[in-house]
């Protein structure tokens, strides 16, 4: 089968295993509804809060590792695809892709926050601080990789550590979970405002103010090495930013579903993905509790052309790359219902920015 042919088929897949999630959520009865896909939130009014998450590398294939039992995606009140081509690439890089899902613009493989003319453009997360909402992000990999950079930064390069620094340093997150210790200035951080910290536990003695919680010198461990540092990263941010009256943006990365994809690492793949439903849970039972809250979920592509071709589902992989193919969005809580269909990954930020009272 020719690669064209592997990526039609992997799409038509996903489409279905979507299809008849969605299916299933909306007409069993309540007796065989499972855990995972009951619901209480209204999707309808003014969303205050924005928890946004993207699985780097994640398409629709590696969404059934997670298997049937207490998969929270498929909680989802819409779902959709979107388009994952850069400017200047059929298969994009998680640079030009994260800065299309940040900042609303196709651009080139390798630049951060600018278009493709590499004229700087400001992302969701930075308007909505401008607005005076609350803001932060943890992932699974260092602060200044590509994904996370994406929100902050506005550099031509990816490899531009000290230029991204500089970035984080300016415009960073109120708060943020990760890795990069290695990297950081902990002076340049405290001259900027932030409480640094170097574990979840001295964190949650943080009661205000702006956090950064620096949780490995590189990247962190793999899955399923690092427990559930992502969840509990999570809830603190959540707990520090939900003091922000008119709200808050929080963006998530399940940053190493893509190594696992480069890697051809079945079983990898799957505990990140697991690992990454775990997230998707909390912020969903989050949403629960929070009325206005909206949980938006991507990716900035498709890695290593991922196949489940046998009855045990055993991950077989086409290419150690990324590959072209579209990849699916979940939506969740209030506003849910506004997103849906197929979209270029450039449509998020305004669809987002529409339903935010501000």
């Amino acid at each position: 089968m020719n690669k064209q042919k592997f990526a039609y088929a992997m799409l038509s897949i996903g489409m279905l295993l979507l299809l008849f999630s969605t299916f299933r959520e909306k007409y069993a009865s309540s007796d065989s509804t499972s855990e995972a896909t009951q619901t209480n939130v209204e999707q309808v009014g003014k969303v205050k809060n924005i928890i946004f998450i993207i699985g780097d590398g994640m398409g629709p294939n590696q969404i059934n590792l997670v298997g049937d039992s207490a998969n929270n995606f498929e909680r989802s009140h819409s779902i959709g695809f979107s388009k994952t081509y850069s400017a200047s690439h059929r298969v994009t890089d998680s640079a030009a892709g994260g800065t299309a899902l940040a900042c609303g613009v196709k651009t080139n493989n390798g630049v951060l926050g600018m278009n493709a003319d590499s004229v700087p453009v400001n992302s969701i997360m930075y308007e909505l601080s401008q607005s005076g909402l609350a803001t932060g992000e943890v992932a699974s990999c260092r602060i200044t990789h590509a994904t996370p950079a994406a929100f902050y930064a506005h550099q031509v390069n990816r490899g531009m550590d000290a230029e991204i620094l500089q970035d984080l340093y300016k415009n960073g997150p109120d708060v943020f979970v990760a890795g990069g210790n290695k990297l950081i200035s902990t002076d340049s951080l405290q001259k900027a405002g932030y409480q640094v910290t170097y574990s979840l536990d001295s964190m949650a003695n943080i009661a205000k103010g702006k956090v950064a919680c620096i949780l490995a010198e590189e990247d962190m461990p793999t899955a399923p090495f690092r427990g559930d540092t992502i969840a509990q990263g999570v809830l603190q941010t959540l707990r520090l930013l939900e003091k922000n009256e008119k709200g808050f943006f929080l963006f998530i990365e399940g940053s190493q579903i893509d190594w696992a994809g480069h890697g051809n690492e079945g079983e990898r793949m799957r505990a990140e993905m697991k690992d990454i439903n775990r997230v998707i849970g909390v912020c969903m039972d989050y949403a629960d509790k929070h009325p206005g809250t909206l949980v938006f979920i991507t990716a900035d592509h498709e890695t290593g052309g991922l196949s489940l071709p046998n009855e045990e589902l055993t991950p077989t992989f086409s290419t150690g790359s990324h590959s072209g193919v579209m990849v699916p969005f979940f939506a969740y809580g209030t506003g849910a219902d506004k997103l849906t269909g197929i979209h270029e990954n450039t449509d998020f930020k305004a669809l987002l920015l529409s339903l935010v009272d501000r």
